[in-house]
């Protein structure tokens, strides 16, 4: 699904270069759950906008689906974008003057949804996140879970092909962190593809693949390991057992 091929990304800060991404190389397999990590100044809030299509690499090559992004304009880019990914932030990101099923539903009125089908799929992604009791409720009548819930299912509204959490756990307290991940796991286990951006070690490690980002670079990729579908599906096309 995701493939990045020796992608740098230079911004220059008070006079200097500063190289946020050098010559990153990386494949991301289509159901696959990632948790990209580093500390702040890593390079994985770069790597996350261009993966999401937010910016674009200086070099190198950036495909999503086999697609590859830099022969994109930006309308196409974004096109691309609201088609394919689903973005989770840690500030939410939620219009504080409309309702939960109104945030969900924004989504699909800018990508021109007509307004018979659009009940259903809020509807359907509020249940799947737990919230069909608060479609009404305005962020500041839900907490912060609730709300990060109601985010979680604005991305699930347009089904995406690709889930990008960025820190969905900052400013969550250890109840609703638990909540999030718990919730996370299972869109992961109902076949979405999810990268999760993060700097708690603890987060991360509740994926199935870390990779660490250090000064543009990565350091460390445990490799990953298949998802339970592509297990499944290679013991069956080998007729044996993993």
């Amino acid at each position: 699904m995701i493939e990045l091929d020796k992608v740098r990304k230079t911004y220059l800060v008070g006079g200097e270069e500063v190289h946020a991404l050098d010559g990153v190389s990386l494949r991301i397999q289509d159901r696959e759950f990632v948790a990209i990590i580093g500390a702040s100044g890593s390079g994985k809030s770069t790597l996350m906008n261009i993966i999401g299509c937010l910016d674009t690499a200086d070099e190198g090559e950036y495909r999503i689906d086999g697609e590859e992004v830099s022969e994109l304009s930006e309308r196409e880019q974004s096109t691309l974008r609201n088609r394919k990914i689903g973005f989770i932030f840690q500030q939410f990101n939620l219009l504080p003057k409309l309702t939960a099923y109104e945030n969900v539903e924004l989504p699909l009125i800018y990508q021109g949804v007509p307004a018979s089908d659009r009940k259903e799929r809020v509807m359907e992604a509020l249940e799947k996140v737990g919230l069909s009791n608060r479609v009404h409720h305005r962020p500041n009548q839900l907490s912060g879970g609730q709300q990060q819930r109601v985010a979680v299912a604005r991305a699930l509204v347009t089904h995406p092909t690709l889930i990008l959490a960025d820190e969905p756990t900052g400013n969550l307290d250890s109840h609703s962190t638990r909540d999030i991940m718990e919730l996370l796991k299972e869109l992961h286990a109902q076949g979405n593809t999810l990268v999760l951006i993060t700097h708690d070690n603890e987060i991360a490690a509740q994926a199935p693949r870390r990779v660490r980002l250090m000064d543009g670079r990565i350091i460390e990729d445990d490799g990953g390991r298949m998802t339970p579908q592509e297990a499944e599906n290679e013991s069956e096309t080998e007729g044996g057992t993993l």
